[in-house]
């Protein structure tokens, strides 16, 4: 696909001198020093480059090496696929190219030594003339110029590489992740880190790994050199450098065990970050940031030790580097002395021998203590992260990616003709089909497969079990053979299932909580394996063509993606208008799309946060009825709506709209069962009823559990209760008439109130008009961010740069650090001039032992100095590191909940994993690798200038050029780094997303135009970086330019003067120059690379200056004394005092003018349409939002027990108070953990919440009782597992003020009874506040009922007084609900609200 809307790549058009002097990317550097540079802006990437290209050639050798690894594997030993040879045999022809430059490179910078000598040499010669002098000084300027344009070359090419690792690598891990099994249990928070960390040490060793080939052989042909020089005494240089080599290598292994140490850390972390900002939520409204923080920062600590040994071990390291040169001078320079010190020779240390020598020394320096160690030490993270990325990749596969689907068969030849007429009368035949989540993954996330010693294990334990029942080995622990025995809950078995769907069936399934429901619609969609048994799905057939049917699917907890409502709608199939129409129609959704403020191109966030629960699900209904499917799986689609939506969705969609389709509907919402064909009753795993609904209440079924007990199990024997509930409530509901329906369809006000509060009305959906107009095709599935991320053009500010400093140390260890680096360079020039002094010495004055044992105590010092300076600098910048966390976790927990609406996860996490990585381990040794070079080029350029005072006229226009090079990348360089470090954000957003909705991508066969909107992302992401990439070779090249041309012009200008010029002078100078090249480019590289790390950490001071809440947690009074009084709220009365709330940002209020006055003790039931204010209500009440009262408007207008609540502490208020939330939401950790994260409470007092709860059984039947493991989300329980595991966790706060948002929604009817049960007994006292769907939930249970639309309060009062048209409460409002129910039901309904109000009213007389 040709890519129209950026400029082509300039680099495909470049002529030769371009090419090798980078002029290609100088008009995009020119552009940005007088115009902001925009993504728009930058090049499209060259057909080499292109991300589509790389990833198809390592996805396909990667095919194959698995596949040879297979061919090759014994049953004795398996041999595993090699990630390195797969990156070989695809990049190993192109990386042939830096090898060569590489070399030539090392001839270059020997050339230089040589040619050195040989100036040297002019001034103490007088046979040599001046134009032989000349002609070795310019050949000396030529060769370094040369030397620095093959240097650029070798690193542009190697970091190309690096970058085209990256990029595959990133695409063959989210090729892998469409493909995983969901009994993978690996989280997100894990992948984003393979994704942002694992690959980094690729990069890393891209520009290096080079040198441990290079290396070698230059330090080979050094030495040749040396031995020319100083003969013998070169050995003992050769000594001090042998004695670096183990030193190397045991930093090596170090580096490699520190790495998978920091890495397993780092994975803890992030997966723990990840867990909480996806509940954050649910933390911020049982004030439990404390508890969750305590525990990152625990985990941040543990990841800290590995981090300060690493940059311990890089301290040395960097040390090493600058000290080796006098320390290999001063061996090899002293054993020279050693060996003419005899009063007789006449050899000496003459000034060509010493700086040659050092030339050549700098050049192993440089090699074989920075470039060789830099590669070994990357090399050994390469290899940790290959382990792991190849752990990943070898995860098990539900299934390959398959062609996508396009439901109208439009652009499918092949296809091309299938009609329904093709398919069979039978869609889905199951036999004894047994299904089984076979791998979880543990908290270190290592694979673990059923293996023999597990099955051997689980015999053990049945033949334990057997002996303690007296029972022989063979017999079965019961001999009722018509029950079948239920696995543990760990492994979620669905058992000898036989069943058939029909092409034209509408088939109900229905089970109370926990049962198999949702793991059954798995199974369907062949995402839970197949044990035993079998499952035949058929095929369209016409001639000799098939193909398989198509599916939809609509999940139990709405997955919505951010994107417009059309694109999640459409879902990447062809728009058709007709058909669309006739979807939004059946869905309810016109109405919504009417008041949306860009009606069906509305942006939505992630997660569908601008969306209330019904709506999430309608869109979800709506996306798998748009699909022209052979079958449709609707898991719960129901729950989420009230009752008169609810009953106009199943007539107008799923009977409707979709008739004479093979649907699969799971429902609480028993009502609707007379209208299905058949039936599916699931009690624990089993299918205890099957059949058409009046033969399936006849039945009797008994089932039979296995739950441990102790250390054995026991077999429990219960009869088949569910079906009793399905007797009592299972009745068709009549259609609601025109008159009944007097509720008007405003749902979305509220809604359409949040999406202006954060910021959806300012973002531009032209993107989806122009598709509208052009029939879009939904190619583009995920689409832009709710937000925007800002791009900052400025430089970082020097504020920046002293906050960063002084989070993290005093002043006084800052300017010691400074003293210690200065220190240190002038022990070292005065070194340099100690030695030049030596070299031009008479013979005889060098015999003298002085020398050699003065230079031995500048060594001395330097080493000691050196090793000082490093250890402050690392432990200065890792302490602002450590601490630039915890402010930003700090802020982060204190911030409004509106700031995690408006920031997608992804954009969070990469602040915490991305960008916190490169401010842990890059921005150190950068920051420290900038700073010590700019010592040494000071010193540098001192020492020039003191030698030959002349070149100071020179001095300023070459120190103006490079200044007027750096400012002009600078500006453009940082623009392009910045929208790199943006473009980065969407691909973890899309990675995090995909796995949320992994199932509908699945389902829905879109899994390639999802690979395809990932390549754009990283296409997006590598035209930033090769852009960057370009502009640092442009600086680099021009820097060693005018690096040559100063060493030219110092040669030429000691040349001229060769009379008054000492030949010790010169060579001191021009070795200096020598060196100032290399170190002066690289110094405004680094200081540049640094500059732009730092753009990291003002990003991440950006979220640490987050602003809090309006409230601080806890208040005060002068004295000390909490505002808030000893066992308040005492009573639970709660007062709205003319209550408004506004959205932040938002233009009108979607709670307006409230006032209300609930007793102590009541149980207030609040009822309304989708989108009536209901959930905002409770947000106000817990203070997510703050409210206002009066006029003019001031916060307050809540009051408890007489105490306004916004002037107390957020944490004194939500502390206080019970939620059980609308979507239940588990954290990884323990069971334990996820009801007392605090540690406040005995086990006893769990178990008995646990019991009240009614999942007592369940919790004792799992591994480790309330130290069971509990994944991400809680992914291995059901949502009414969750939601029942909440219900104990209210309990357990025994709380005054309890507050249920749709609890009830995706619990069966048995299990919504035992809740109300558990409230009633639990919560005596207490003052209840229930959203509900179900009004059987809240008349007959509840003192008062509220109904809410459009923000205002319609009806309050009892059940019967809103019921009965003869009261003046009663508008009409309630009334129109409950005659929504259907006549049968409303006449129960109202019957129960009649007699609880006359039996309250003897009561009250």
């Amino acid at each position: 696909m040709i890519d129209d809307k950026h400029p082509p790549a300039s680099i495909e058009g470049a002529n030769i001198f371009s090419y090798i002097t980078f002029s290609w990317i100088q008009p995009k550097i020119l552009y940005g020093r007088k115009h902001t540079i925009v993504a728009d802006d930058i090049e499209r990437l060259s057909e080499n480059d292109r991300v589509q290209r790389i990833s198809n050639l390592v996805y396909k050798e990667w095919t194959q090496e698995v596949e040879n690894a297979k061919h090759a594997s014994t049953p004795t030993h398996k041999k595993r696929p090699s990630l390195l040879k797969v990156l070989w045999r695809c990049y190993g022809l192109y990386a042939m190219v830096p090898v060569i430059s590489g070399i030539l490179e090392g001839i270059c910078k020997i050339s230089e030594a040589v040619l050195l000598g040989y100036v040297i040499r002019f001034f103490n010669n007088p046979d040599m003339t001046i134009k032989q002098g000349m002609g070795y000084a310019i050949a000396l300027f030529l060769v370094t110029l040369i030397h620095g344009t093959f240097h650029h070359h070798n690193f542009f090419h190697v970091l190309r590489l690096g970058t085209w690792t990256r990029q595959s690598l990133i695409a063959l891990m989210y090729r892998k992740c469409l493909t995983l099994s969901t009994s993978s249990s690996i989280s997100t928070g894990t992948i984003v880190n393979l994704v942002s960390n694992d690959l980094q040490p690729f990069e890393n060793f891209a520009p290096y790994g080079l040198y441990l080939l290079i290396g070698p052989l230059e330090t080979i042909a050094v030495m040749y050199f040396l031995w020319q020089e100083l003969g013998v005494a070169c050995l003992a240089g050769l000594l001090a450098l042998s004695l670096l080599l183990p030193i190397q290598t045991f930093f090596s292994r170090k580096f490699g065990t520190i790495r998978t140490n920091t890495v397993n850390a780092r994975d803890n972390r992030i997966r723990t970050l990840s867990d909480v900002f996806s509940g954050i939520e649910l933390v911020k409204l049982c004030a439990w940031e404390v508890p969750f923080q305590e525990k990152i920062m625990m985990l941040r600590s543990i990841e800290l030790e590995h981090i300060w040994k690493a940059n311990t071990l890089r301290a040395i390291n960097m040390s090493i580097y600058f000290f080796f040169q006098p320390v290999v001078a001063m061996f090899a320079f002293t054993t020279y002395w050693l060996q003419h010190r005899d009063v007789n020779s006449q050899e000496s240390l003459t000034p060509d021998k010493v700086f040659v020598s050092l030339t050549l020394f700098n050049i192993l320096r440089i090699t074989m203590t920075s470039y060789v160690p830099k590669a070994i030490e990357t090399f050994a993270e390469v290899r940790v992260s290959v382990k792991r990325i190849t752990d990943f990749l070898l995860l098990p596969e539900l299934r390959s990616i398959e062609p996508d689907v396009d439901p109208d068969n439009k652009n499918q030849g092949e296809h091309q003709g299938f009609k329904a007429e093709d398919l069979p009368d039978i869609l889905i035949d199951m036999k004894d089909a047994s299904f089984s989540w076979t791998i979880s993954t543990d908290e270190k996330n290592e694979i673990l497969e059923l293996s023999a010693k597990e099955k051997k294990e689980k015999e053990a334990k049945e033949k334990e079990a057997k002996a303690k029942k007296g029972l022989p080995a063979g017999s079965d622990v019961d001999s009722d053979n018509d029950v079948v025995l239920l696995d543990t809950h760990k492994k979620a078995l669905l058992n000898n299932i036989t069943m058939t769907l029909r092409r034209d069936e509408l088939l109900a399934i229905v089970g109370p909580v926990g049962s198999g429901k949702s793991s059954f619609c798995m199974a369907l969609l062949e995402e839970m394996p197949l044990v035993s048994g079998s499952m035949t799905t058929a095929h369209h057939q016409q001639d000799t063509r098939q193909r398989p049917i198509t599916m939809s699917y609509s999940a139990q907890s709405p997955w919505i993606f951010a994107g417009s409502i059309r694109s999640n709608i459409l879902f990447g199939a062809t728009f058709n208008q007709e058909r669309y129409d006739k979807v939004i129609k059946a869905s309810e959704l016109t109405r919504d799309i009417k008041l949306f403020p860009k009606g069906d191109a509305t942006l939505i966030g992630e997660k569908g946060v601008t969306l209330s629960g019904g709506q999430r699900a309608r869109v979800s209904l709506a996306r798998a009825a748009y699909r022209d499917s052979d079958v449709y799986i609707l898991d719960d689609p129901l729950s989420a709506v009230d009752p008169k939506v609810g009953r106009a969705l199943f007539d107008n969609c799923i009977n409707g709209l979709l008739k004479g389709k093979a649907r699969v509907l799971v429902t609480h919402q028993l009502q609707y069962i007379k209208d299905c064909e058949n039936v599916i009753v699931f009690e624990r795993g089993q299918v205890t009823h099957m059949g058409h609904v009046d033969e399936v209440m006849k039945e009797e079924v008994e089932v039979k559990q296995v739950v441990r007990e102790g250390d054995g199990v026991k077999s429990v024997r219960t009869r088949a209760k569910f079906v009793d509930v399905l007797r009592e409530f299972a009745r068709k509901a009549p259609e609601v008439s025109a008159e009944e329906a007097i509720l008007a369809t405003d749902e979305i006000e509220t809604t359409a109130a949040l999406n202006k509060a954060i910021g959806v009305n300012d973002i531009d959906a032209t993107k989806d008009k122009v598709a509208e107009e052009k029939e879009d095709d939904g190619a583009s599935i995920m689409e832009k961010n709710l937000t925007v991320e800002e791009v900052a053009n400025d430089d970082t500010s020097f504020k920046v740069y002293v906050d960063f400093f002084r989070i993290g140390s005093t002043w006084s260890k800052l300017i010691l650090t400074i003293i210690c680096l200065t220190a240190a360079q002038t022990i070292m020039v005065l070194g340099e001039f100690f030695l030049s002094k030596w070299s031009g010495s008479s013979v005889q004055e060098q015999k003298k032992s002085y020398y050699p044992t003065a230079f031995g105590l500048y060594c001395l010092g330097t080493v000691i100095m050196t090793m000082i300076r490093s250890y402050l600098f690392f432990d200065c910048l890792t302490a602002s590191s450590r601490n630039m966390f915890r402010a930003m976790l700090d802020a982060l927990m204190r911030t409004s909940i509106d700031f995690f609406h408006a920031n997608p996860h992804g954009r969070v996490l990469n602040r915490f994993s991305k960008d916190m990585s490169l401010v842990d381990e890059l921005l150190p040794y950068v920051f420290f690798d900038a700073t010590q070079i700019g010592f040494m080029l000071l010193g540098s350029v001192v020492t020039v200038c003191i030698v030959n005072p002349w070149i100071l006229i020179a001095v300023p226009i070459i120190l103006g050029g490079f200044i007027s090079l750096r400012s002009l990348y600078m500006k453009s360089s940082r623009q392009v780094k910045r929208i790199d470090s943006i473009s980065r954000s969407p691909i973890y957003s899309h990675l995090s997303e995909t796995l949320d909705g992994l199932t509908s991508v699945r389902a829905f066969g879109v899994s390639n135009k999802f690979m395809d909107e990932h390549i754009k992302t990283q296409e997006d992401n590598g035209r930033a970086f090769f852009t960057y990439l370009g502009m640092a070779r442009w600086l680099g090249y021009r820097l060693d330019a005018v690096s040559a041309l100063f060493l030219g012009v110092t040669a030429i200008a000691c040349v001229a003067i060769r009379d008054s010029q000492q030949a010790a002078r010169a060579g001191l100078a021009m070795s200096s120059v020598i060196s100032l090249s290399g170190e002066l480019q690289w110094a405004i590289r680094m200081s540049v690379e640094a500059a732009i790390l730092m753009v990291s950490v003002e990003r991440m001071m950006e979220y640490s200056h987050t602003k809090p809440e309006i409230s601080p947690r806890h208040m005060n009074n002068p004295d000390g004394s909490s505002v808030v009084p000893n066992g308040w709220p005492s009573e639970a009365k709660v007062t709205f005092s003319d209550m408004s709330l506004t959205y932040p940002r938002g233009d009108s209020p979607v709670l307006k003018n409230i006032s209300l006055d609930f007793k102590a003790g009541e149980k207030i039931g609040i009822v309304g349409r989708t989108g009536a204010g209901k959930s905002s209500m409770i947000g106000a009440l817990f203070r997510l939002v703050e409210t206002m009262t009066g006029n003019p408007p001031q916060r307050g207008g809540i009051s408890i027990d007489g105490i306004d609540i916004s002037k107390i502490g957020v944490h004194d208020l939500r502390e206080r108070m019970a939620i059980i939330p609308q979507e239940p939401f588990l954290f990884r950790g323990t069971l334990r953990f996820n009801l007392d994260p605090t540690n406040k409470h005995q086990d006893a007092d769990i178990w008995n919440a646990l019991e009240a709860a009614e999942i007592k059984r369940l919790v004792e039947g799992l591994e480790g009782r309330l130290d069971a493991v509990v994944d991400d989300n809680g992914k291995n329980f059901s949502i009414g597992e969750r939601q029942l595991i909440s219900l104990a966790r209210a309990i357990l706060r025994r709380s005054k003020i309890i507050v249920m948002d749709e609890a009830t929604a995706n619990v069966d009817l048995q299990s919504d009874r035992m809740i109300q049960k558990a409230i009633h007994t639990q919560f005596q006292g207490a003052t209840v506040f229930t959203i509900a769907h179900r009004l059987n939930t809240v008349i007959g249970d509840y003192d008062r009922i509220l109904v809410l639309d459009q923000g205002e309060v319609k009806e309050f009062g009892e059940p019967w007084e809103l019921l009965d048209e003869m009261d003046e409460k009663c508008c009409g409002w309630f009334k129109g609900m409950v005659a929504g129910t259907g006549p049968e039901n409303e006449s129960k309904l109202r019957s129960v609200a009649k007699e609880l109000y006359e039996t309250r009213r003897r009561c009250r007389e």
